[in-house]
């Protein structure tokens, strides 16, 4: 269990979330974003762009995912960034559309954005899939 005061902020140290893969799931993941980012100092449009941000990624995912997967969501807010890696698994081979609207709003909200993903495995019937952003605190819109 990690108690941290909104004085401490989140700084430096990472927190995970796993998830069914499953829409009913998003608002869970975008809660615990808009909360870590809330407490780390970003602005209230800092807060809504990456709760935005954070829907997106997952549910990009979620679109591609294998049934009864879990998606995990690994947040790290950094002095001047927070870095959000969104992984599960997808049931057949191939990167999200990197040409759809969501992508498109992803990459907008964000200051770096990959996609990526693994051969298929076996032991998990299907391909580790991971969306990853970066969205710098503070930055001039």
């Amino acid at each position: 269990m990690i108690n941290i005061s909104a004085e401490q902020g989140l700084r430096g140290t990472p927190v995970e979330i796993g998830v069914a893969a499953s829409v009913s799931q998003l608002p869970i993941v975008r809660g615990l974003a808009e909360t870590l980012v809330l407490l780390s100092d970003f602005t209230l449009d800092e807060v809504a762009d990456i709760r935005l941000a954070v829907d997106e990624a997952a549910s990009t995912l979620i679109a591609v995912a294998a049934p009864g997967t879990t998606l995990q969501c690994l947040f790290t807010v950094g002095d001047s960034d927070l870095i959000v890696r969104v992984s599960g698994i997808a049931g057949a081979e191939g990167l999200p559309d990197q040409r759809s609207f969501g992508w498109h709003v992803l990459r907008t909200l964000s200051d770096e954005v990959t996609a990526t993903q693994e051969p298929f495995d076996p032991a998990i019937s299907g391909y580790p899939t991971a969306v990853e952003f970066r969205r710098v605190r503070g930055k001039a819109e």
